[in-house]
């Protein structure tokens, strides 16, 4: 929307961010990385965790709660965006191998929903916050637009 307005606004002011954080959404960043080619994606932590533990808890919830491994497993999964991405693959097929010697079915499942959607559709550049803690929620924006809500009057109500 910003380039396709552009020239109707043009007052010689280039927008050129660098960095974008946003929620786990595909055509938020695909659309940003065709306009500003050179941006940096950063997808909220809390968004991954929230995802994966609605997952669990559809797939394989008893088979965590119950199960101390699966747990410590699971936790691992959360956690991914803290731990060095070179490790990442390795400790999911570390994990994926314990739950197929011990018929971990509902949690296979789960593994698979993960690699998928967050190993396969997702760059791990994107959502890994590894020497990198910023902003990992979208709080402080928050914050600014309601700020920003409260410093201009609200548009007169008809009823």
């Amino acid at each position: 929307k910003l380039k396709k307005n552009e020239s109707k606004y043009n007052n010689n002011i280039i927008v050129t961010p660098k960095i974008l954080h946003c929620d786990f959404e595909k055509s938020i960043s695909n659309a940003s990385i065709t306009i500003f080619h050179n941006i940096t994606i950063k997808y909220f932590v809390r968004h991954y965790k929230r995802s994966l533990e609605v997952q669990k808890n559809k797939l394989c919830y008893n088979e965590v709660e119950n199960n101390h491994k699966i747990y410590l497993s699971n936790k691992a999964l959360t956690n991914f965006p803290f731990i060095n991405p070179e490790y990442i693959f390795d400790i999911y097929n570390h994990i994926k191998i314990i739950c197929q010697i011990y018929n971990y079915f509902n949690f296979l499942n789960f593994l698979e929903y993960f690699n998928k959607t967050y190993l396969n559709k997702y760059d791990i550049q994107y959502w890994k916050y590894y020497n990198d803690i910023n902003h990992i929620t979208n709080n402080a924006s928050e914050s600014f637009n309601n700020y920003l809500k409260k410093l201009f009057h609200k548009k007169p109500s008809l009823y």
